[in-house]
């Protein structure tokens, strides 16, 4: 007769091996590496880091070079009657002069445009004032740090939700463990009671209900093991991995949940886990708070960006180049500019007082949200540490329950053996052995999954997951 007895009922899988830390923790770094979710968050990090470089580059100069040759054919004229005017002169000088010392000149016809013409130019252009540039990369700084801050919180959850599926995991296990041995015991009292049928020390109704207990188990049996199928396959999405890889099996038992706590409490510097001051700590350590802070300071710097359209640039500009019909250096074809900018605008329809007014609501909104969201972390932090309060405080009741199962169950099978009770009452007895068994277990993991809600609410980020490149 086999009877599941304490924390060996709750072996976890065959040949488990390592610690519940090392298991999670290497699920986790998997988790971390490969999470297609997180991939995704780290490519709107480098974009928003790109653009914090772009709206930097608008301190420095820029230097254009441009060149361009153009071979043109009519268009427009102007007629010079040039020897009109100059002719009747000329001809009278030379009756005077007796001589043909003055030829007669023909009318000309200019062209607006050369048949050919070359323009190359080197440009330098330097922003003096301009207070656009700093209100934009003061926006775009925000920018980034909300996109890094929302990466971190996106990688604090997944490593929540990638603890909390690997302990589901081994509770769906722990309880095939249950179920596997609960169907020995099925097994074993259907044996009996066709023997005991078969001496006609009992009727066949007997029989017919121990077989039905027997099959109640089987399909219990099925449903933990559906249950560990799709657990598996959830961890294993998380971590980007084929549904059927293989998971790390090991053994969980009481004093892993201690040992988590303590580290929990000792990373917290909280070794009492008071309300109050764990609360605290979460509004200091979740990127959430630190996203919706850089939120309300891109809306800040959005606004200075929309003010500054009220305020003149000046700008310093610098040309160095050669123009004519040939490519030549001569006096006559180059040249140099050398000119200071100034820029206001009086008027542009209203959109520029819409513009703070739209930046003013956006930093309006972030600050609510900020407000809003600090509540439910401190909500967050308040359920977790009383759901796991309540489970650990279960845990001693829990075990007790098994072994008083176990007591009972086992008086009965004795009882049953020697034709003293019913069938009823030994299946009843079964039956209180089975839930008090898969109870503990759901307890004990329910403890677990408490414990990473707990450490997720408190932002306690144990893998430091860099934002995606640094500015």
């Amino acid at each position: 007769m086999v009877l599941l007895q304490g924390g060996a009922a709750l072996a976890s899988a065959k040949d488990p091996s390592g610690s519940v830390e090392e298991a999670v923790g290497g699920l986790v770094a998997d988790a971390l590496s490969a999470n297609l979710e997180l991939d995704a968050a780290g490519g709107g990090v480098a974009q928003r880091l790109a653009a914090l470089d772009q709206a930097r580059a608008l301190y420095l100069p820029s230097l254009d070079f441009s060149a361009r040759y153009t071979r043109a054919n009519g268009g427009r004229t102007i007629d010079f009657p040039v020897g009109d005017l100059l002719n009747p002169v000329y001809a009278t000088l030379n009756q005077i002069t007796g001589s043909s010392q003055f030829p007669a000149v023909q009318n000309q016809q200019i062209n607006f445009q050369r048949t050919r013409e070359q323009d190359t130019a080197l440009s330098l252009t330097q922003p003096l004032y301009d207070p656009r540039v700093s209100a934009g990369r003061m926006a775009a700084q925000s920018q980034y740090e909300a996109a890094a801050a929302a990466r971190i919180a996106l990688a604090g959850r997944i490593e929540r939700d990638m603890r909390e599926a690997y302990y589901r995991w081994l509770q769906a296990r722990a309880q095939i463990g249950i179920f596997d041995a609960t169907l020995e015991l099925a097994t074993e009292n259907r044996r009996v009671n066709e023997s005991l049928f078969r001496n006609g020390k009992i009727t066949r109704d007997l029989v017919f209900r121990a077989e039905a207990d027997q099959l109640e188990v089987q399909q219990s049996q099925l449903g933990a093991q559906n249950a560990e199928q799709l657990a598996q396959s959830y961890v294993n999405l998380i971590r980007n991995a084929p549904f059927d890889r293989a998971l790390p099996s090991v053994l969980v038992d009481d004093p892993d949940i201690d040992r988590l706590r303590d580290d929990l409490a000792a990373h917290a510097a909280q070794p009492t886990l008071s309300l109050a001051p764990l609360q605290d700590a979460a509004v200091q350590q979740r990127y959430e708070l630190r996203q919706l802070d850089a939120i309300s300071s891109a809306a800040a710097a959005g606004e200075r960006l929309a003010r500054a359209a009220f305020k003149p640039r000046l700008a310093f500009a610098f040309d160095v180049g050669t123009q004519g019909e040939t490519y030549a250096l001569t006096n006559e074809d180059r040249y140099l500019l050398a000119s200071v900018v100034l820029k206001f605008n009086f008027f542009a329809g209203g959109g520029d007082a819409a513009g703070i007014a739209s930046a003013r609501a956006v930093e309006r909104q972030a600050r609510a949200n900020r407000s809003l969201q600090e509540q439910q972390i401190r909500f967050q932090v308040q359920q977790a540490l009383q759901d796991f309060q309540f489970t650990q405080a279960s845990l001693g009741t829990a075990a007790k329950r098994v072994e008083a199962a176990a007591g009972a169950f086992r008086i009965a099978s004795r009882k049953r053996d020697l034709g003293q009770i019913n069938q009823a009452e030994f299946i009843d007895s079964r039956r209180a052995l089975t839930d008090a068994q898969l109870n503990l277990n759901v307890t004990r993991f329910a403890a677990l999954g408490s414990l990473a809600e707990l450490e997720y609410a408190l932002g306690a980020d144990s893998h430091h997951v860099p934002p995606e490149g640094q500015p």
